[in-house]
């Protein structure tokens, strides 16, 4: 019996001591916060016309539309990682020099986290897209270096 308490305590501690380390940002409130930051990422972008070739680094943190759903996130972050570093290689580093740019880029990572962890965007016979449904409300980038 006392090793099924012992493990039920290190298990519940590896649960709340992995929710603090995923989301250092309190609210305040006791509850759990509503953003998730990611490690930062840094990979190569497309290649440009000219055949030069450049690398990203970015740091993302996710604004979530309800604190259960870094849970959620925090389970899947292997996919996320992945999802956003083939986004990202999609991009030229040209191209992200553009403001509007990189606003699409941050709907283009909040939808990819929602599709993996909430409903996947569709698109109806109409060719009209409906995006994503999560917990994500944002992605925001809080360091965006081209190279």
């Amino acid at each position: 019996m006392l090793n099924v308490s012992r493990t039920l305590r290190a298990v519940l501690f590896l649960l709340v001591a992995g929710q603090a380390s995923a989301n250092d940002h309190g609210d305040g409130g006791g509850g759990g916060s509503d953003l998730v930051t990611l490690e930062t990422i840094t990979t190569n972008l497309a290649r440009e016309e000219g055949g030069g070739s450049r690398f990203i680094q970015i740091a993302i943190s996710l604004r979530l539309s309800d604190p259960l759903g870094a849970a959620a996130i925090n389970a899947y972050m292997p996919q996320v990682r992945n999802d956003i570093l083939l986004l990202l290689s999609s991009y030229t580093g040209t191209a992200l020099m553009v403001t509007q740019a990189r606003k699409d880029l941050a709907e283009e990572v909040k939808d990819a986290v929602n599709g993996i962890v909430g409903t996947p965007a569709k698109t109806d016979k109409k060719g009209h897209r409906a995006p994503a449904d999560g917990p994500v409300k944002h992605a925001l980038f809080t360091s965006f270096i081209v190279q």
